[in-house]
């Protein structure tokens, strides 16, 4: 991913970001350090960080590494001393990773809310408690949560992840109203749906997910990128408390085109 924009400010700046071995928080890695941006990559697996480290070319003065399990509260709460107690003056955190199982909801388990619940909404405000006092002090200082369109549209056999996302969006907006006079933004991206290699094998046609959009494209990641650097930069401070949803224009069935034809006719400007 090498972005054809560059937002200047953010050169030297600190990001922690979540989730970076695959997924979106894989592919956002290259075109985040291209922006100039250090850093600091919390996620799970030691060894494969450092292969995504190899990959990427760079050492840890660009791209630093904290291995956490962020399904276990203990080791959130110890990253996220580590992180502080490293002296690094982080001016953003990006909280990418996220966990979105199928379950039943009437197979009565705690399973999978607890699992969903501390990896996508506790391990992310934990986290952020801790680094907040250090982004207080930086001049740019960005929270920016990562939700999903499917607390909004909701999903069958999603509850537990739809509940989740949706409580990331209020914490975004509750978060930044008590954050009033400080000078950080908090704010949240919803994505869409969002082409990453968790999609090979699955049963969902191309043709079915482009006939959700209004653009005639599957997004990848890369269409994060622009969005997420203008929350990140002085560009887009006047932003906060805010859900941008970055979906391709996803289509209520009701308000399709073709839905919509035989209304046009009957109206007589067909």
């Amino acid at each position: 991913m090498k972005p054809d924009f560059q937002f200047h400010d953010l050169a030297g700046r600190t990001l922690v970001i979540t989730g970076v071995t695959r997924g979106i928080g894989r592919a956002l890695l290259p075109g985040l350090l291209a922006q100039g941006l250090n850093l600091i990559a919390v996620s799970l697996g030691r060894a494969e960080m450092e292969a995504v480290l190899a990959e990427l070319g760079v050492d840890e003065t660009r791209l630093r590494l904290f291995e956490c399990d962020l399904a276990d509260p203990a080791a959130v709460d110890a990253t996220g001393r580590a992180i502080v107690a490293a002296g690094i003056p982080v001016d953003a955190v990006l909280h990418n990773a996220g966990i979105d199982p199928r379950h039943r909801f009437e197979k009565i388990s705690p399973a999978p809310w607890d699992a969903v619940w501390q990896v996508n909404v506790r391990a992310a405000a934990t986290l952020t408690q801790h680094l907040l006092p250090i982004i207080r002090r930086s001049p740019q200082g960005r929270v920016v949560f990562t939700g999903s369109i499917v607390s909004e549209l909701g999903g069958a056999y999603m509850t537990a992840y739809a509940a989740s996302k949706g409580a990331v969006a209020a914490l975004a907006r509750a978060l930044a109203h008590e954050l009033q006079g400080s000078g950080v933004t908090v704010n949240c991206i919803l994505p869409g749906a969002i082409q990453v290699e968790k999609e090979a094998g699955t049963i969902t046609g191309e043709d079915v997910l482009l006939g959700w959009q209004s653009l005639p494209r599957r997004l990848t990641p890369a269409d994060l990128l622009g969005p997420l650097c203008l929350l990140l930069s002085g560009a887009g401070g006047g932003i906060s408390g805010q859900c941008l949803t970055v979906d391709g224009g996803v289509l209520h069935p009701l308000m399709a085109r073709d839905a919509q034809r035989g209304r046009l006719e009957s109206d007589g400007y067909a």
